[in-house]
């Protein structure tokens, strides 16, 4: 009985010293799994804190230093959260200045001089647009993957190379981001890509917040997504200034915004990598396919800026890097550095646990 009382009492201190360990080892990496969507038709609404102008609405977390650059180009960065209201007070950031280009080329001549090469996938593979299919998601495949097949369809008749996956990474939760990973690695290991696109729609409850009309057709309009959790950011927020730069004036008024989050989203994978919003949940599929096909058209030309094989170029153009395909999320070396210390000693602990064990089992025989 003293026996099993110690094996017991051994069992029961052990675990007492583990368990914080093991959590404290864990946190760092928790916060990389993408958990900062909100419910459908629930949302934040941004305001600018010392006019209380109405910035922007959004369906996700938003957190304090994420920024927003809006359609007229002012930039904004959250410095107070509401969360009970949903509310985000920014500041404005009054020194930044949008991209500029000169010159100009025909999308003909850019396609002939370099061909270009684009991944595209959907990370929440189930999400619909209810008026066409009377809900807001459906496993084993929604709306989105119309859309994002739409721009895959487009870009393909006009000569590009479309690596393209219709992959599904069902459930639609925080782990989502990691099943597309492998997918988004797949993508940029089967060539040279020079931008990789993840589909995905909003979740605000107002159809028209992301109508627009363009050339005399309704589209929705398309939110813009980087995320600051990886290496590639600084890269990706360039690239995503530019393509708003070039589509602000090729067709105004298609990007809504660009919204850079607290996440990673897998864009630390490549440095042109970028997330579409196409439109809102209560928008039409056929809304979004206009938006997603007014997007395709314009993007042989951007990408041939971005190769340098254009008569037009941005002032800070970036070149293409290396593909970073690791089918692993890479975290800071800071953070590394942080959980190495508390891994050996779990590791230490648990043969101590293993030789106290052997040694109490032994004295029962």
């Amino acid at each position: 009985m003293k026996k099993k009382i110690k094996i017991s009492l051994t069992s029961i201190v052990l675990t007492a010293l583990l368990l914080p360990l093991t959590v404290a080892w864990a946190a760092p990496w928790a916060d990389k799994r993408e958990m900062d969507e909100l419910d459908e038709g629930t949302f934040y609404t941004l305001h600018d804190i010392d006019s209380g102008e109405e910035l922007e609405h959004l369906n996700r977390v938003c957190f304090e230093e994420d920024e927003i650059i809006l359609s007229d180009n002012r930039r904004y960065k959250i410095s107070k959260i509401e969360e009970d209201g949903y509310k985000a007070h920014c500041e404005q950031i009054t020194d930044y200045t949008a991209p500029v280009l000169a010159q100009t080329v025909s999308t003909a001549d850019a396609a002939a001089q370099n061909a270009e090469t684009v991944a595209i996938y959907a990370t929440h593979s189930d999400e619909c647009y209810v008026p066409t299919s009377g809900t807001e998601s459906k496993n084993g495949g929604g709306d989105i993957l119309a859309v994002a097949g739409t721009i895959a369809e487009y870009l393909e008749n006009e000569g590009i190379e479309v690596l393209h996956s219709e992959n599904i990474h069902d459930p639609h939760d925080a782990d989502a981001y990691a099943r597309s990973r492998r997918t988004a690695a797949e993508l940029l290991q089967s060539g040279d890509v020079d931008m990789i696109i993840d589909v995905h729609r909003d979740g605000v409850p107002d159809p028209e917040y992301y109508e627009e009309e363009l050339d005399g057709e309704k589209v929705t309009q398309i939110r813009l997504v980087v995320g600051q959790a990886n290496e590639n950011s600084a890269e990706n927020e360039a690239f995503a200034e530019q393509l708003k730069a070039y589509y602000d004036e090729a067709k105004p008024g298609l990007i809504k915004s660009i919204y850079i989050a607290k996440g990673s989203y897998n864009q630390d994978m490549a440095p042109h990598a970028v997330l579409l919003e196409v439109g809102t949940h209560t928008n039409t599929l056929a809304e979004a396919e206009a938006g997603a096909r007014a997007f395709a058209e314009e993007l042989p030309d951007f990408l041939a800026v971005m190769n340098g094989s254009s008569g037009r170029q941005f002032a800070d153009n970036t070149p293409l890097s290396e593909n970073n395909t690791d089918s692993e999320p890479t975290e800071k070396n800071e953070e590394k550095s942080k959980a190495w210390p508390i891994v050996w000693t779990i590791v230490i602990l648990g043969a101590i646990a293993g030789g106290a064990y052997w040694y109490l089992k032994k004295d029962e025989r």
